[in-house]
């Protein structure tokens, strides 16, 4: 069965759509997790494209494969194309006249929206065109199907678009590979602003991972300010292990926020956590991945890099070992990256003002990465997925940051993001240094606490101080344990 697209309009008043949103008052459109991740509420940045997205009618949890193809009427020097709530599948260039045909795999499942705590339903699939002249698209046949069941027989609406795409697919992946992301900010499928802009937009590297892996269908669970108990404890967990089958891969990256709380401490429960969470998923006949985490893009004022995760990375890094997890050490390639770079270069990978969070253009850098590595550990599953070719402007222009930063001051943009645009050593660290010292028994904090450790990635300051003190708090624990 083939669900065709249609223009999707965002938004949408009256009782219908009330109760399409479950809730009086607000749309589902208006919910860009479960849409497709762009979010009309947050305020532009000074320049950029505008994104053009088309929705199917309500399907049901699955992979579905999405078959697109346009024709540029005028010529188009960059175009963005993303599927889902913003996942990036391809960046190209067209000619006047030149045809466009493309297919990918979606995952639709249910999600916990950011800073929510109810479960909601992903009930339609989406894919998003970004360019500077929308008119300069001439769309064509676009519609998805489900991933596993047959192409439509000849004669049939869609069936030859269905052929075209399939011609090149490998058929060991008759039944496409799920690959399921659990994690922070650093990982998750951002809300962007309308309008598009690589660099100033916010970019998980798992936002970015579809680009690279065509035949597999990203299933990102991810959120802003989690750390594994949250994850675990607020229903995100619950989702994952609902839809994995056997033979799907998971990757867990976390350590971002685990280390600004004493219990979750690299030598205090955050292991245990990361050992729960690989068996459960050994116990559903999946491939559970340890992943370190990201490396951030502060600096001592003497030009040295502290190391703020190495001792998070190293517990993974240790868990993966005991329990005989494959483990992908982002950490050390990205710290690896940011050194051989400088400060200065690599700030254009992050958001402007912003020294933990990548835009697009990090989350392709650290997306290829993953991909490549995930490659290596599943050839077999993944060996004949290859990159996608061509991607063009997947390097920022140099001092990218600073003129983001200095236009966004000057607009206000960004300003809504839950981001700071003044002066990063200016954010208030009171509630959280009070959960800090409410040791030992800390409890997981609140979605409002999540959205606090997010935002204090943007205060260096504000974030050694709360690195220490969580850490002094794990060796009090240590001592009331060791009582």
């Amino acid at each position: 069965m083939g669900y065709p697209f249609q223009p999707f309009i965002r938004e949408r008043t009256g009782e219908q759509a009330e109760k399409e949103a479950g809730r009086p008052g607000k749309t589902w459109e208006a919910v860009p997790e479960l849409t497709d991740g762009f979010d009309p509420t947050l305020p532009p940045p000074p320049q950029g494209m505008i994104p053009m997205s088309f929705f199917t009618e309500k399907v049901d949890p699955g992979i579905y494969r999405i078959h697109i193809r346009f024709k540029a009427v005028k010529e188009i020097k960059r175009l963005y194309l993303f599927t889902g709530r913003k996942q990036l599948r391809r960046v190209l260039s067209l000619e006047k006249g030149e045809h466009f045909s493309g297919s990918y795999l979606q995952s639709v499942a249910e999600i916990i929206p950011r800073y929510q705590e109810d479960v909601r339903p992903v009930e339609h699939l989406f894919f998003t065109i970004c360019t500077e002249d929308p008119s300069a698209i001439e769309m064509d046949a676009c519609y998805g199907e489900h991933a596993d069941r047959p192409a439509p027989e000849e004669g049939e609406p869609n069936a030859s678009l269905a052929q075209e795409n399939r011609s090149d697919r490998p058929a060991s992946l008759s039944v496409p590979p799920r690959i399921f992301l659990c994690g922070d900010s650093t990982v998750t499928d951002h809300a962007c602003e309308i309008v598009y802009h690589p660099g100033a937009c916010y970019g998980g590297w798992g936002q970015a991972l579809p680009a690279f892996l065509p035949e597999a269908a990203v299933e990102n669970q991810a959120h802003c300010g989690l750390t594994t108990e949250d994850f675990l404890k607020q229903g995100h967990f619950s989702v994952v292990v609902h839809h994995i089958r056997p033979g799907d891969i998971c990757l867990f990256q976390f350590g971002h926020n685990d280390q600004k709380l004493p219990h979750l401490w690299a030598d205090r429960d955050y292991p245990a956590n990361l050992r729960y969470l690989v068996t459960a998923i050994q116990e559903k006949g999946a491939h559970p991945v340890l992943v370190t985490p990201l490396g951030r893009n502060i600096w001592n004022s003497d030009g040295t890099y502290p190391d703020l995760l190495e001792e998070h990375a190293q517990a993974v890094q240790k868990v993966a070992g005991e329990t005989g997890t494959p483990c992908i050490d982002l950490h050390g390639w990205s710290v690896r990256k940011i050194k051989e770079m400088g400060m200065g270069a690599a700030r254009d990978y992050f958001h402007p003002g912003d020294y933990t969070h990548t835009n697009d253009y990090g989350a392709c850098l650290f997306g290829a990465f993953m991909a490549d590595s995930l490659i290596s550990l599943f050839p077999e599953k993944l060996g004949g997925t290859g990159k996608v070719a061509p991607m063009i402007d997947l390097v920022p222009p140099r001092g990218l940051w600073e003129e983001l930063q200095a236009a966004s001051i000057q607009t206000g943009a960004f300003s809504d993001h839950g981001r700071e645009t003044g002066d990063v050593k200016d954010i208030s660290v009171g509630t959280d240094n009070a959960l800090i010292d409410r040791v030992p028994g800390s409890k997981a904090p609140s979605t409002g606490t999540q959205e606090q450790f997010d935002a204090m990635e943007r205060s260096s300051a504000g974030l050694l101080d709360m690195i220490a003190r969580a850490k002094k708090g794990s060796r009090l624990i240590g001592q009331d344990r060791n009582l």
